[in-house]
This record gives C-alpha cells, sequence and structure tokens, in this order.
C-alpha cells in the first residue's frame, strides 16, 4: 500500500471480507454437517475423524477457497491507486499519460591535467573512459581539448550504468584513466556526482499518478508544478512551491532519501528542465534548497521494571523511533515539535522520556529543520 500522506487516513478495502483460513475451514465443516444432517440424517454432533477422506477433502477445499479469495482481493486491491504496487501499478500510470521514470545517469565534472604544457592542442575524445578504484565507469561526453600553454580542461562525464550506486561520488573519488591519452598526468572528478538514482519506487509513481490530472492545466496550478518538479528526478524527494512575487515561482526542495540540499548545478537543472514542460509562457521558475534551521537532540529514557525481559528490544526499538523522528522532521515547512519525538519513544516501549532538547520552534514554509547533534541516553530500570 502506498505510503504518501494524502492517502493516510484512506480506509482498508477488502472484497472478500477479509476472512481467515480458519474461519473457512470452520464454514467449510458447518456446511458438511449441515448437508450430512438433511440427506444422511446424522447427528449434527457427528465429528469427522482427523484422517478421514471426507474431511482430507474439506481441508483441501478450505484452502483452495482461500487461496481464491486471497488472489480475488489482491487483484482488487491492484486496481485501486492507494493500494496499487509493482507491474499493476505501471498499468495504471498511462491511463494518466505518465511512466514509471527510468533509472538515471549520474554525471561529474571531470578535470584533466598535462604533466607540463605543450606546444600544440591535446584532445580528449568523447566517450573517453575513467574510473574510481572500484569500478564504476564514467565517459565523457564531449569532445575537450586543452589548448597550447595551458595544464587542465574540465569535461562533464556520464555514468555507464545507470541506478543511484554511481551518486554522490566525493570529490577525487574518480581518477582512474582508462583510456590512455599521450602526455596526460592525472584526471579526477571535482564536483560530487549527481542524478545516478534508481528505477523510480512505487511511492513516488503514486504520488506522481495523483498530481498528474493537475498537468492537464495551463494555468499554472500549484499542485502541476509539483507534479512536473517530482517528474524531473526520481531521487527529488521533497519540494515547496511558492508564488508571492508575480509571475516568479520560486521551488524549494530536497533530494534523495537522506533528504539532502541540492547542489548549485542540480537547482540549474531543475530551472533548465521547466523551460521544457507545458507551463504559463511569463512564469519565470527559480529553483532553490531551503534554509536550514538547525537543532539536536538530547534524550534520556528509562524502562519500566516489568518489561526487563524486552529490555534490549525496547532500546533498539527507541533508537530506531528517534531516527524515524530526524526523517519525519526534515521535511521543508515542517515546525521542531518535540512532543512528536516523545509520542514516538513512548510507542517503542520507554518509560519516562526527558528532553533537554530539542526546543519546539517555527520553521517557515522555505525553511527545513538541520539536525546537528544527537544524544539518546538509556537511563536504566524503574518501577513501574
Amino acid at each position: 500500500m502506498s505510503q504518501i500522506e494524502e492517502f493516510a487516513n484512506l480506509p482498508t478495502v477488502t472484497i472478500t471480507g477479509a476472512e481467515t483460513l480458519e474461519e473457512t475451514i470452520a464454514q467449510c465443516r458447518e456446511l458438511y454437517a449441515k448437508f450430512d444432517k438433511e440427506l444422511n440424517g446424522n447427528s449434527s454432533e457427528y465429528t469427522l475423524a482427523r484422517c478421514n477422506v471426507a474431511n482430507l477433502v474439506l481441508l483441501t477445499m478450505a484452502h483452495r477457497f482461500h487461496h481464491q479469495m486471497e488472489y480475488t482481493d489482491a487483484w482488487g486491491r491492484a486496481e485501486l491507486l492507494p493500494t496499487s504496487t509493482g507491474a499493476a501499478l505501471d498499468n495504471l500510470a498511462p491511463l494518466v499519460g505518465i511512466g514509471r521514470l527510468p533509472a538515471g545517469h549520474a554525471t561529474v565534472v571531470l578535470r584533466f591535467t598535462l604533466a607540463a604544457e605543450r606546444h600544440g592542442a591535446v584532445t580528449i575524445p568523447a566517450g573517453t573512459r575513467v574510473r574510481t578504484g572500484d569500478g564504476i565507469y564514467f565517459r565523457t561526453i564531449e569532445l575537450a581539448e586543452i589548448m597550447p600553454g595551458e595544464l587542465t580542461v574540465d569535461v562533464t562525464a556520464q555514468a555507464e550504468e545507470a541506478g543511484a550506486r554511481s551518486d554522490s561520488l566525493p570529490p577525487g573519488e574518480i581518477n582512474i584513466l582508462v583510456d590512455p591519452i599521450p602526455y596526460m598526468k592525472e584526471v579526477t572528478n571535482i564536483s560530487e556526482s549527481t542524478g545516478g538514482t534508481d528505477v523510480e519506487g512505487d511511492d513516488s509513481l503514486t504520488r506522481r499518478i495523483y498530481l498528474a490530472p493537475s498537468a492537464f492545466s495551463v494555468a499554472g496550478p500549484q499542485d502541476a508544478y509539483e507534479y512536473y518538479a517530482s517528474s524531473w528526478r526520481a531521487d527529488l524527494t521533497d519540494k515547496k512551491i511558492i508564488c508571492e512575487e508575480g509571475y516568479t515561482v520560486h521551488i524549494f526542495f530536497l533530494m534523495e532519501d537522506e533528504r539532502r540540499l541540492p547542489t548549485e548545478e542540480e537547482c540549474a537543472e531543475l530551472e533548465r528542465y521547466f523551460k521544457d514542460v507545458r507551463k504559463p509562457m511569463g512564469d519565470l521558475v527559480k529553483a532553490h534548497a531551503p534554509e536550514e534551521v538547525e537543532y539536536s537532540i538530547a534524550l534520556t529514557y528509562y524502562i519500566a521494571s516489568s518489561n526487563a525481559k524486552s529490555a534490549t528490544t525496547i532500546q533498539e526499538n527507541v533508537n530506531a523511533a528517534v531516527q524515524d523522528y530526524i526523517l519525519w522532521q526534515r521535511k521543508i515547512g515542517r515546525d521542531i515539535d518535540n512532543s512528536e519525538l516523545i509520542k514516538r519513544v513512548r510507542q517503542a516501549g520507554a518509560k519516562r522520556p526527558t528532553l533537554t532538547a530539542p526546543v519546539n520552534a517555527r520553521v517557515s514554509s522555505i525553511q527545513v529543520a538541520k539536525l546537528t547533534s544527537c544524544s539518546v541516553t538509556y537511563g536504566g530500570m524503574e518501577d513501574d
């Protein structure tokens, strides 16, 4: 089932009544007893032996009927957007004119450096391969030349294989020249690789299907801009659309599951992308990283003595709850709310969570909370 917030309060849909296997077996036995009494005159208290042939047939049919009900339920849910997944979701997408975004190739800027200045130009052919130490290959996407009297030239390169494995490689990581070039001393990436994404996930595709009808308008509604921003790259995870200056549309966004700030290159790429999508001709789209509002976590919690046998599990659950809170808090425009952390820690099984940080704070619609430090202390057992 989709985890997008628009569907959070929808009721669970079941076609067959969510009947369990045990209930199916019981109903089959009741029907057998009913017809056996009507046709053969046997008492309703008559019980089939465990290995009786009739009992084995009943169990076989009950299992088969229950499997058929599960299959029917699954296909019914597959036809509804909130519960559709995988290939079934792929078949819903064309109904609104979209498809699942494929895996993306990461790009990066490489700097080629000569051993010494040359009297003639040194050519770096398009398609020149450079790799990392663990075998992630990049190819230059255009021909470049180091002119006479110069030592370096910067060239854009693209990962050979699509996927998130080639994304977020730090400067200096891509430094092994695969295709030799005369007089070349070294090559290295001077920027972090960006744009490497896996195939779009179900939650992202579900949200774009939900927003897609807004794109039919050319009047520039907010959710149309949200739809187009989501369609730019599958790793754009959060965005806020602001238009307070006439025809200038500001898009503040975060990237990847960790919700990092976008780079200047990614902001420029998003702006270039919006030049090609359908929107009002007079709209100027500007892309920005949101401003960060710092906060910290200082938490001490205890465990009730009645839960002593589960102490290790509770500690693991508390740590997981804190990490979930950090991700929950990392949303553009979401106020820093320590009551949410207390709630999650209590739900994890802790007793008396005590916070000295974070302090509740307002976060504007173009800001996002940033964790600077996190201290989680287990204070020991306490009486209930």
